[in-house]
């Protein structure tokens, strides 16, 4: 079980920097809404482009903060039900809730993957600054990774509460 405390450690770093990241564009979305708006009320001269900008660096901060929202348990979950069943059964589900959401993080990160492919090809950037778009979408497509690595360390552990 060695490996498996490190490399859920090492998921746990890469998580961690991820969030960073998020964090930092986080502070950037505020300082251009702080210049638009002063800039605009204070001096008649609002930024431009600031919609663009806050659109494509709202999506690093949301992607970025994937897998250590999950890992921080800051995801929504509904216990009314689960309380009440046996281990085995709380387990089973968890198992099942960690397929499904494995499934569904897989189909995420290919898709926005994909997605940025289809951006790089045609080129398409923003309307008013240029800002490509194709980064944005493999940005995204980056962030589902760990969060899928998240989900298997959860479904390990649930299949190991299942059998026990």
């Amino acid at each position: 079980m060695g490996w498996f405390v490190r490399a859920r450690a090492s998921i746990h770093t890469v998580s961690l920097w991820f969030e960073l990241v998020g964090l930092v564009a986080m502070a950037a979305m505020g300082l251009t809404t702080l210049v638009d708006v002063i800039g605009s009320k204070v001096f008649n001269l609002p930024l431009p482009g600031s919609t663009e900008i806050i659109g494509v660096v709202q999506i690093l901060a949301i992607a970025g903060g994937l897998a250590f929202s999950k890992i921080d348990g800051r995801q929504i979950r509904v216990d009314i039900l689960f309380e009440w069943l046996p281990r085995r059964g709380q387990a089973v589900i968890d198992v099942f809730s960690a397929l499904l959401g494995l499934g569904f993080s897989a189909v995420a990160a290919w898709m926005c993957y994909l997605h940025g492919l289809s951006f790089l090809e045609s080129g398409t950037k923003t309307f008013f600054l240029g800002i490509p778009l194709s980064p944005f979408a493999f940005w995204t497509a980056l962030c589902w990774v760990p969060m899928c690595f998240v989900i298997i360390g959860e479904l390990l552990s649930a299949v190991a509460g299942m059998l026990r």
